[in-house]
């Protein structure tokens, strides 16, 4: 009777306990390990045996300026993140709307978004990396308008990497976009054509205002991605040509493994998570107020 009576009052922690096991194992001790990591000077390809105790010497050269600035790195990641996540979010919101109103053959197209979503990132962009020559596939249709660009040049290589990106993250906001608008109510839209609301006006004060919650998680979801991604700009560009395309993700495996200062590099990590955290927390506050307003 007394493991029953236990099991009755804890069974939501119950459930949630393999969880949270996991999360502890696969996430808490890695953090801890690459704290622990930062406060050493080690050497990648030596024994831990050798790793001399540096206090915040790390952090110290991390924001101490000198030869080493940070900044370049922080700025393109910001832009890198914004630019994708923004403009997904649009053109995912257009495709969502639009497959809203097909009634017919609708399931077809989406089958068509899922493709990029099952697509391994080295593999796109490997392919956009083809693409984006000054022979290659985008060159080719701008020649049609008279156009033909060097993607490869330091002008041009972020925006590329931008639009390789877009091209993988779009049909997440698609599907759950979708999902959210099949999934609202019928009763204000007919109110609103009854009432002779414009297209507009609908979208603007019926749609955007009941699918905000559903737009804000999308979005934190998709901007955390985003700031990990590293498969695809990688392989694109590598970060260069220079620092034009390196993000932190990419700085960080430079400094870790390329100059093989495992202690800095895992002062970057520890920064990356910081600002991912940060920009979630205001995400998910602005979620927060969007579903107590409602």
């Amino acid at each position: 009777m007394a493991l029953s009576e236990f099991v009755r009052k804890n069974y939501p922690i119950l459930l949630i306990l393999p969880a949270l096991l996991t999360v502890l194992v696969l996430v808490i001790y890695p953090l801890v390990t690459s704290l622990r990591i930062s406060t050493y000077n080690w050497i990648f390809g030596t024994r831990w045996e050798t790793a001399r105790y540096v206090g915040l010497n790390n952090y110290r050269w991390l924001f101490g300026g000198g030869d080493y600035f940070l900044g370049t790195s922080i700025w393109v990641t910001l832009v890198y993140v914004s630019c994708t996540v923004l403009l997904s979010l649009i053109l995912g919101m257009g495709i969502a709307l639009l497959l809203n109103r097909i009634t017919r053959y609708s399931s077809i197209f989406m089958s068509a978004f899922i493709i990029p979503l099952v697509t391994m990132p080295a593999v796109a962009g490997l392919a956009w990396r083809l693409y984006f020559t000054y022979d290659g596939f985008v060159n080719y249709l701008l020649s049609f308008i008279g156009l033909k660009i060097n993607w490869y040049s330091v002008n041009y290589a972020l925006l590329a990497m931008v639009i390789a990106t877009i091209w993988v993250s779009t049909p997440f906001f698609v599907l759950v976009l979708y999902a959210g608008l099949t999934s609202l109510p019928r009763e204000p839209y007919e109110a609103a054509k009854i009432d002779g609301a414009s297209r507009w006006l609908i979208f603007k004060d019926i749609t955007l205002p009941l699918m905000k919650p559903v737009i804000l998680t999308a979005t934190i979801i998709q901007t955390i991605d985003m700031f990990r991604m590293f498969d695809v700009p990688y392989i694109m560009f590598g970060g260069g040509p220079g620092s034009s395309t390196e993000i932190l993700s990419i700085h960080i495996s430079r400094v870790a493994f390329s100059m093989r200062y495992l202690g800095r590099g895992s002062c970057l990590s520890l920064l990356l998570i910081a600002i991912v955290l940060a920009v979630t927390v205001l995400l998910i506050r602005s979620l927060v107020r969007t579903r107590r307003g409602g």
